[in-house]
């Protein structure tokens, strides 16, 4: 797709993109073929797409066989969304379900209750975050998640411990994040300042880690990360108002050195510390 088509298909629909909303749409037809493969997409396998816009990789989820669940958040989208489903739907055979509704507060999970499924989207920046914790920490998650986003959040969700940050933990918790390809800027209209990336999250069939309680885990993480560039022991006693005395004698009991930057911890340690501290 030109810059040239995407303009005459914006003008037919009437549609102009919402700096609001972050819309930059993706012009490189390659790129979300590559998507669809990457997610492994079989014919009638369920496929959440978050923020559809202007219908170009709901359009190939749909040739390639998947049954679509789009949730878009901007009311001028909806005509590109009945045109897809008038083409797509017939009485005997759904293959595309719309709402148009916040990614955030929609309610996929009574939707896809009975339904296994996988998660393929190009999303706004400025949710990137958000988006991939809510179904990474869903009860209901998906098989995977294949997500164009920031190159650079990208690559901090796949860092090692030593550069570890919260979002990477959020992720890798639960999944397997891998960078599949850089995207550059010039490949969207209207073209974004920074460059992007399609990540590959996969969650394995049993969960990665035993976690008892993944509240108390996030609130020791958010707690240690809100000052990861403090020494450990300091944000355990000051964020979270422990004794330093039992910070201390836990942090020696785990070989944990008590001078390290929350960054440099692996999982297995944050799994330990939380096991433990007290609620």
């Amino acid at each position: 797709m030109t810059v040239e088509t995407l303009k005459n298909l914006l003008k037919h629909y009437k549609l102009n993109p919402n700096k609001t909303y972050g819309q930059n749409f993706l012009m490189d037809e390659t790129i979300l073929e590559d998507m669809i493969d990457e997610a492994g997409v079989k014919p009638g396998e369920m496929v959440m797409e978050v923020g559809p816009g202007i219908g170009n990789l709901t359009e190939r989820l749909l040739q390639r066989g998947a049954r679509v669940l789009a949730v878009e958040k901007d009311p001028q989208f909806l005509h590109v969304l009945k045109a897809l489903a008038k083409e797509y739907n017939t009485k005997q055979d759904m293959k595309l379900w719309y709402e148009i509704a916040d990614a955030l507060t929609f309610n996929f999970s009574e939707k896809l209750k009975d339904e296994s499924y996988k998660v393929v989207a190009n999303i706004p920046y400025y949710i990137t975050g958000k988006i991939v914790q809510l179904y990474l920490h869903a009860q209901h998650k998906p098989k995977s998640l294949t997500i164009l986003m920031q190159k650079e959040v990208a690559y901090n969700i796949c860092a090692k411990p030593g550069d570890l940050n919260l979002l990477a933990l959020s992720v890798q918790l639960f999944a397997d994040p891998r960078v599949v390809s850089v995207v550059p800027s010039h490949k969207f209209y209207p073209t974004p300042k920074v460059d992007s990336a399609v990540l590959h999250m996969e969650l394995p069939p049993k969960p990665k880690y035993k976690i008892p309680d993944e509240k108390k885990l996030f609130r020791i993480l958010r707690a240690c990360f809100s000052g990861k560039r403090k020494q450990l022991h300091n944000t355990l006693t000051n964020n979270l108002q422990l004794d330093k005395e039992l910070v201390a004698e836990v942090l020696a009991k785990l070989n944990i050195d008590p001078a390290i930057r929350p960054q440099q911890l692996t999982i297995e340690q944050w799994l330990s510390l939380s096991d433990q501290l007290p609620d």
